[in-house]
């Protein structure tokens, strides 16, 4: 057997193997995948705006929109002669019934998200993901004619999306398990899971605008486009991407050694079953599970009623409002690629701890966005300083990607999806908890101050959630995970033709 001496000279011998290597192909259409994903996502919190008739609805509520605020342009439109207050739609929804019909997307999405970690790793991950993803374009696409038939039938479409995305994310762990080499998970897995802001970025504006047009209708052409975008995604998918690395035809031995070599699956052993009990009695687990609580809480009160607050408190038209929705997105994603190269850098060059690093890049990212939040919440009715304080509170939320969201690779790579499947079970609860204590908020009082509410809530959650990483995580592989002996496979790998890698696993052919 070979020492770890030896080991780690042949893993310096293929360090930063080639830069244009398939394993960035795979980032790159995971990252697509994702913009898809989020794209359907967040489309409706933007459209909910121009298809929901506001003035009908405070009317029959004897309230009027807030008029606390005056309308007062953003910065980068001060100078137009005039500013429109939001167009109303079509649909008379109160707000407790629109909280509604954004949550019930989550119903349906922590139902599969167990199941998809395991039929990720038991099947195919490839294809979990893509038919997941390809049957949520296709069920947006009819999202319009079932608004217009009964909003039962836009719950029920939304329950569905959320139940066929509800295996992408943990069949995208099971694949950055196979696919990622430990040398580069911070920096690959964010570019992947950046999918998740640039979708936000580019569907809230664009949103907004084909809500302002004629196009397909207005609102309708939303949905449309992203459908149609996910299903053209899908055959890209099916055609570039495999399960694993020794499967696709175009990967050279050289690659395949590196992935190999750089990686802590257990290879040549058949996984035992899952230790379920030691999984969820470990408290490293339980602590990646609470900050994801704190962050998905935030995600999901930001993402799904920030368009809501720039309308009803701050007056934003929907093209305004689309654009100040996502523009924070696009900074976080280039924090996030900027942070996970750097804290990839920092444990390859050993200056510090796997450990210090997760737990530094999730605390800055929960308590720089609590801090944003705090600012917002004093800011009144000073829109410069809403949108400042808005745009760096997300922005910061970039150091996430390289702190709790690969803590699950970091805990048991080979159990990657299960861990994220339970892990987002639980924590996507906010997905429907968030809008629907933020609507019992300001359903009958949509003021300033109940949204001030709305975000200190927010604030406390992420404060506590950040200090329980703190104190009570890991970046160690746990003891119930399977051993690591990859370095014991690395003559098999000299022909990866006569090798089999399941996930896992990694055996020669007989």
């Amino acid at each position: 057997m070979e020492t770890t001496e030896t080991r780690n000279e042949e893993v310096r011998k293929v360090q930063r193997c080639e830069l244009s290597g398939l394993r960035y192909l795979f980032a790159f259409m995971g990252f697509l995948g994702f913009c898809t994903i989020y794209a359907i996502r967040v489309n409706i919190n933007v459209a909910i705006v121009a298809m929901v008739n506001n003035s009908a609805i405070y009317k029959n509520d004897n309230e009027t929109r807030s008029e606390e605020c005056n309308v007062t342009p953003p910065p980068f439109i001060a100078n137009h002669t005039s500013y429109d207050l939001p167009k109303d739609g079509e649909f008379i929804w109160s707000t407790h019934l629109q909280a509604i019909i954004l949550g019930s997307f989550y119903y349906g999405y922590c139902i599969s998200q167990i199941p998809g970690g395991r039929m990720a790793e038991i099947f195919s991950a490839k294809w979990i993901f893509g038919i997941g993803t390809g049957i949520t374009a296709l069920l947006t696409l009819v999202t319009p004619i079932a608004a217009r038939c009964h909003v039962a039938f836009l719950i029920v479409i939304r329950t569905l999306e959320g139940l066929s995305q509800g295996v992408t994310m943990p069949a995208m762990h099971s694949m950055l398990g196979r696919w990622v080499p430990d040398s580069e998970k911070a920096f690959l897995s964010t570019v992947v899971y950046c999918g998740i802001c640039i979708g936000t970025v580019v569907t809230m504006p664009l949103s907004g605008y084909l809500c302002n047009t004629e196009f397909l209708g207005g609102w309708p052409s939303a949905f449309y486009m992203v459908g149609i975008f996910g299903c053209v995604w899908f055959i890209f998918w099916a055609l570039l991407v495999t399960d694993k690395p020794s499967s696709h035809p175009w990967i050279t031995k050289k690659e395949l050694k590196y992935i190999t070599l750089n990686q802590r699956i257990e290879q040549n052993v058949e996984l035992p079953p899952i230790p379920w009990m030691k999984i969820v009695t470990s408290v490293p687990f339980w602590a990646l599970i609470i900050t994801q609580i704190g962050q998905d809480w935030c995600f999901y009160t930001i993402v799904n009623d920030l368009p809501t607050f720039f309308a009803t408190v701050l007056h934003f038209k929907i093209e305004t409002n689309g654009f100040l929705s996502s523009f924070p997105y696009l900074l976080q994603t280039i924090v996030g690629c900027i942070v996970g190269y750097l804290a990839d850098l920092t444990i390859r060059k050993k200056v510090a701890s796997p450990g210090f690093v997760r737990k530094f890049c999730n605390t800055a990212a929960g308590l720089g966005t609590a801090s944003g939040l705090i600012g917002v919440c004093l800011a009144g009715c000073d829109v410069t300083m809403n949108v400042v304080f808005f745009t760096c509170s997300l922005a910061i939320g970039g150091f996430c990607y390289s702190g709790y969201m690969v803590s699950h690779l970091d805990l048991s790579p080979e159990y990657a999806g299960t861990l994220m499947g339970i892990a987002n079970t639980i924590s996507n609860l906010t997905g429907f908890l968030a809008p629907s204590v933020v609507g019992a908020l300001i359903e009958n009082s949509p003021t300033l101050h109940q949204w001030r509410i709305v975000f200190f809530i927010t604030v406390v959650i992420l404060i506590v959630t950040s200090l329980v990483f703190v104190f009570f995580s890991s970046a160690e592989k746990q003891p119930w995970s399977p051993d690591v002996q990859q370095y014991e496979i690395l003559n098999s790998i000299e022909n990866p033709k006569n090798i089999q890698v399941g996930y896992g696993t990694i055996k020669e052919k007989s």
